[in-house]
């Protein structure tokens, strides 16, 4: 089932060292402080504030001044080193700013999982910072918010999704339907098996296209890591066989951030969930 799913701030590392200036402007509109950059828009002060307002709200708790200048610092180290994803993330994040009913609502269902995703961050300034707030407010949630590893991703996990057709006053389907089905299976020596089949349905027409895909998995930190090796892809359609084909997949790697939790309609189920933007992810079942 495709679901909407906050990870929060997870990101990749730096990469370029092209610079330009710009600077941290306060919310009073006077600049304090110079920062080589390479892209816009410019890291103000009101940024960082409504930043860690926003994570405070999240994780209840509440930095201690030293805590906030080391967070700001940790942020002008995105800019400085073009971090990409580090700044795109905290621009979505920033927006939750002043969303009270928004942030109640993923701070209720998803609180331990960005705990936890920021203590697989190990790297990171900003999630140290984090975390050891978290600790201090929460110790009784240190063992439930523990690290995830590559051995809880062991083992088969499934999604499935569709869409039935409407019917019309005849009690006969019209117009679009769909059904899809994907299984991932990983085994403890890091290989894994793919398999992706979706059928789309439209009137009397209807298209079948399916994906299967070998290789290796790993973890580093918050990403998934999926080296596809082998495999092939197929369409088959129904009503324009000019259409058909089927094709080997050619190696290729992907990453994608990643987490497990609770599934919260069935509190027995583990779900394996990545992200595939700042706001979606893909989640299977673990079987």
């Amino acid at each position: 089932m495709k679901v909407k799913f906050n990870f929060s701030r997870l990101k990749i590392y730096a990469a370029s060292l092209l610079f330009a200036i710009i600077f941290i402007v306060p919310a009073s509109g006077q600049s304090t402080e110079t920062v080589p950059v390479s892209r816009q828009p410019v890291l103000t002060q009101q940024m960082v504030n409504q930043y860690r307002t926003v994570y405070e709200y999240l994780l209840e708790i509440k930095l201690n001044v030293q805590q906030k200048h080391r967070l700001q610092n940790g942020m002008m180290q995105y800019w400085k080193l073009n971090n990409t994803e580090a700044i795109e993330q905290i621009l979505s994040d920033v927006n939750y700013y002043g969303k009270i009913d928004e942030l109640l609502s993923l701070r209720n269902s998803s609180q331990k999982i960005i705990v936890e995703a920021f203590r697989r961050d190990v790297n990171d300034s900003v999630s140290k910072i984090f975390i050891e707030a978290y600790d201090a407010m929460h110790p009784e949630n240190i063992p439930s918010t523990k690290a995830k590893s590559f051995a809880d991703m062991v083992g088969v996990w499934k999604r499935t999704d569709g869409l039935l057709a409407e019917k019309s006053y005849g009690g006969q389907p019209v117009g679009v339907s769909y059904t899809e089905s994907e299984t991932i299976e990983i085994n403890a020596d890091g290989n894994f098996k793919h398999i992706k089949v979706h059928s789309h349905y439209s009137g009397n027409c209807s298209q079948a296209d399916s994906k299967t895909e070998y290789g290796k998995i790993s973890v580093d930190g918050v990403k998934l890591v999926l080296e596809i090796q082998s495999g092939s892809e197929m369409v088959k359609d129904a009503c324009t066989p000019s259409l058909n084909q089927k094709k080997k997949i050619k190696q290729h790697k992907e990453s994608f951030p990643w987490a497990i939790k609770i599934n919260p309609d069935n509190r027995n189920v583990l779900t394996l969930c990545w992200n595939t933007s700042n706001t979606t992810a893909v989640c299977f079942e673990k079987q």
